[in-house]
C-alpha cells in the first residue's frame, strides 16, 4: 500500500511540475560524482578533461590572485577556481552525455524512478505519426 501511495505522489510531483529538490549538499555530491562521470566517459573530448585539472592545477599553484595568509579571502579563490572550471567543463561536455549521467546519478540517490517502475518504455529513434 505504502509504495502505491509513493508512487502516487511521484507521479502528482511530475504532474504538477515540483521537481525532486536534491537539497544543496546532495546537489554538490552530484556535481561532484557527474565531474567524475564525465573524466571517465570516452565521449567527452580530451582537451575538455584537462579544465577540471586546470582548477585543481591552480590551487596547487603558489601564486594566488588573493593571498592565502588573508583569512577566508585566500581560500575563497581556491574555491571559485575549482567550482568554475567544474562547471565550465560540465556545461562544455556533450549534453546527451551530461543527461544521461545525471539520469544515472538521480536514479542511485533515488531521486527518480527508473522507466520500468514507472511502467514506461523509452524508445529512442525517429517516429512518425500513423494514421
Amino acid at each position: 500500500m505504502a509504495d502505491k501511495q509513493e508512487k502516487a505522489q511521484v507521479r502528482l510531483t511530475r504532474l504538477t511540475g515540483q521537481a525532486n529538490d536534491p537539497g544543496f549538499w546532495r546537489e554538490i555530491w552530484q556535481q561532484i560524482r557527474l565531474v567524475f562521470y564525465l573524466l571517465r566517459d570516452p565521449d567527452v573530448p580530451f582537451y575538455l578533461k584537462l579544465l577540471p585539472f586546470a582548477g585543481l592545477l591552480y590551487v596547487l599553484f603558489p601564486f594566488d590572485l588573493l593571498a592565502d595568509f588573508a583569512p577566508m579571502l585566500g581560500q575563497l579563490d581556491d574555491i571559485t577556481a575549482v567550482l568554475v572550471s567544474s562547471k565550465v567543463f560540465i556545461d562544455l561536455s556533450p549534453p546527451e552525455v551530461v543527461a544521461r549521467h545525471m539520469a544515472t546519478i538521480r536514479q542511485q540517490d533515488g531521486l527518480e524512478d527508473t522507466p520500468e517502475e514507472d511502467g514506461v518504455v523509452v524508445v529512442e529513434g525517429e517516429h512518425e505519426p500513423v494514421e
